[in-house]
């Protein structure tokens, strides 16, 4: 697969491609047993949940467009086009997000509706907020090369 071409699955390659995995799992999962000391007891779990997401998504995009060892041409990719690049991890955080939200609001109060439409709002910001971050290390540290 060349990623120089524009496949139809190429930001989601490049991502994967270039995502350190082992980073990104021990940054997500400090990050959540962190907030959920923070704010101990059943009511943290998913605000710690949401949160390693986002630090999940977080270290991994920007993880990788940093990251020497990552693939050069996924690298490259990334540098030529940071805000696709940024997408991929950017859906994935601000989805898993939206699904954590909505799960612990029925859960809790049993709030369908109104809990969708919350849900929703966290996600697209979490998402927007992932997606503008990668983005923006991705064209200013990004290889050009």
């Amino acid at each position: 697969m060349t990623l120089e071409r524009g496949n139809a699955f190429t930001p989601v390659a490049s991502a994967t491609m270039i995502w350190p995995w082992g980073a990104s799992v021990v940054g997500g999962s400090v990050a959540g047993a962190l907030s959920f000391l923070m704010n101990f007891g059943l009511a943290g779990i998913p605000g710690a949940v949401t949160t390693g997401i986002f630090f999940f998504a977080l270290i991994g995009g920007v993880g990788g467009v940093l990251r020497k060892k990552a693939d050069r041409r996924g690298r490259r990719w990334a540098a030529t086009y940071p805000f696709r690049y940024a997408a991929a991890p950017a859906l994935l955080g601000g989805g898993a997000t939206a699904i954590v939200s909505y799960v612990a609001s029925v859960i809790s109060s049993f709030a369908i509706f109104s809990g969708l439409f919350g849900a929703l709002f966290a996600g697209l910001g979490a998402g927007l907020v992932l997606w503008v971050i990668i983005g923006i290390v991705a064209m200013v540290a990004g290889d050009k090369n």
